[in-house]
């Protein structure tokens, strides 16, 4: 592990700051009546498939008995369907019902608007350092 000079750690901070804003300002963003956590565990599902509760709970760093509440909760709004594990049939497998993979389009929609009226604010040269930036972030996203 590298040492960071105090300008990267500075700058680390302020990127963790920014971002922060960012996220709390798209999570305001929109009429969703759905928490971060139930966004969060419907975009893993939307991202990953279906999915046993035990695997959300592992991707969500929730608890098992905190992922099968979000899930109940998430089944009683009809946006995700229980579905036989075709490999265990004991188990069930998670999945997006057609309300579930609608309501996250519209959701992503409006997030995406809405960081489109944040860029429209900024300078096309400001625009083009996080256009530059883009693949950076992606590659920080996926590790």
């Amino acid at each position: 592990m590298s040492t960071l000079t105090t300008n990267e750690i500075a700058a680390a901070a302020r990127l963790r700051l920014a971002l922060s804003r960012v996220v709390r300002a798209l999570r305001r963003q929109g009429s969703s009546t759905l928490t971060a956590t139930q966004v969060s565990a419907l975009s893993t599902i939307e991202d990953m498939g279906p999915l046993r509760i035990s695997a959300i709970a592992a991707q969500e760093s929730l608890g098992a008995p905190a992922a099968t509440r979000v899930v109940a909760d998430l089944e009683a709004q009809g946006l995700v369907e229980r579905a036989i594990d075709p490999i265990d049939k004991r188990a069930s497998l998670i999945e997006l019902s057609a309300l579930g993979r609608s309501t996250m389009s519209m959701l992503w929609n409006q997030r995406t608007l809405e960081i489109n009226r944040m860029l429209e604010k900024l300078t096309p040269e400001e625009r083009a350092t996080i256009e530059a930036a883009l693949p950076a972030l992606e590659k920080i996203a996926r590790d």
